[in-house]
């Protein structure tokens, strides 16, 4: 009798200690499950700029665990900060994107797609010679940050692959930004004018190199190199030192010549670059035209700058954003250039022109919500300089 009473106390504590642990151990997993979310919610709020695919979680072990990738390094530094100072203790398994693999763009104009597939909804897009930070690269569809940080998916045939040193010597390299307004073609020879002597079009913006590094002029053309070695001819007019391009000072007569220069091309979700594009769109490729990169998207161009409220729009000035959207719970949905007295450029169906003046006969009935300025603002979050941004020199 004495054995069983003994026999059943040992199984007793034995019980109640592996309770004890097992809540222990819920109460880790989801103390380390907050600490995640929170470092989520404050430091990556965004999935459009940041990776953050981590979760906590027990192996198979019972270890708890905190695991996944994300394209910065801050996030991992600031979730392993957050956790040891929480006191949980934890196995971290953080897998961070590379820093030092690039891309390029080596067509026109190349859509990035929410999704690796064609069928996924363009999110973007990227011109000829801009770099591109390269995440993943398996597959008919490469993973890649834009310069204003976005990220998407572009087909690989759209892009070039380019090492960390490729990319040092295209930074010192001689390079050109194509200024037209309009699109312009690369013929093979200085001589050529052809349908059938086209190598590509170029758009506004686009960056190319020089064969051998020295400019050569022809027949008023310009020797150029793409992004993957093809060589061909190009008015020399249209082009630009790229340092001359990037060391713009706030031009809203260039701003608004380009976005005007697109009056009647047709809205295309996702575009972003002259040859058609949307709200946004038309704001990113007119501001970079005058060497300064915006946010992707109306919304996140909402919160840069200096803001004015609407009541207030006879203060605004030439090249100030407009931003429309829903009264009631103040979510921006579209964003037009403003010019002055009331006018206004933007992409709704077509280029066109409209005011915010209720006295126009051009005014529109969606509600406009706040403007902001992006003048005097240059290096201050989600508004950079060319000249300025890593990536470029």
């Amino acid at each position: 009798m004495n054995n069983r009473r003994l026999i059943l106390s040992v199984l007793t504590a034995a019980a109640m200690a592996f309770c004890a642990v097992a809540q222990s151990s819920t109460e880790a997993l989801a103390k380390a499950q907050s600490v995640v979310e929170n470092v989520h919610q404050t430091v990556a709020p965004d999935a459009r700029q940041i990776i953050f695919d981590i979760k906590a979680y027990n192996d198979n072990d019972g270890n708890l665990t905190v695991g996944g990738k994300t394209s910065e390094t801050s996030v991992r530094e600031a979730i392993v900060g957050a956790l040891n100072d929480n006191g949980v203790d934890f196995v971290e398994k953080i897998e961070v994107y590379p820093a030092d693999r690039w891309a390029m763009t080596r067509i026109p104009v190349a859509s990035h797609r929410t999704a690796g597939r064609h069928s996924a909804e363009m999110a973007t897009q990227s011109i000829m010679g801009m770099p591109l930070r390269l995440l993943e690269s398996d597959g008919e569809f490469w993973r890649v940050q834009t310069p204003d940080g976005y990220i998407a998916y572009v087909p690989s045939s759209s892009v070039v692959a380019k090492t960390d040193d490729e990319m040092r010597q295209w930074r010192s390299a001689k390079r050109f930004v194509v200024t037209s307004l309009y699109q312009i073609r690369a013929y093979n020879s200085p001589e050529a004018s052809g349908p059938r002597d086209v190598v590509t079009d170029l758009v506004n913006g686009s960056i190319v190199t020089l064969p051998g590094g020295v400019p050569s002029v022809e027949n008023g053309c310009l020797q150029i190199e793409l992004p993957d070695g093809r060589t061909g001819w190009a008015e020399a007019e249209y082009f630009a030192p790229i340092e001359e391009w990037a060391a713009q000072n706030f031009n809203p007569d260039t701003i608004l010549d380009t976005a005007y220069s697109m009056e009647g091309s047709p809205y295309l979700w996702g575009g972003t670059s002259t040859k058609t594009l949307d709200c946004s769109g038309l704001a990113k490729v007119s501001y970079l035209s005058n060497g300064i990169i915006l946010m992707r998207d109306a919304s996140q161009q909402a919160k840069t700058g200096t803001r004015i409220e609407a009541k207030d729009w006879k203060t605004l000035r030439a090249g100030d954003l407009l931003f429309f959207g829903n009264a009631s719970t103040g979510r921006v949905t579209h964003v037009a250039i403003y010019d002055h007295d009331g006018n206004y450029v933007h992409s709704s169906g077509r280029v066109k022109r409209n005011s915010v003046d209720p006295e126009s006969p051009d005014y529109l009935t969606t509600p406009f919500l706040h403007a902001v300025r992006i003048a005097g603002n240059e290096e201050t979050p989600g508004i950079t300089r060319a000249r300025n941004h890593p990536w470029y020199f």
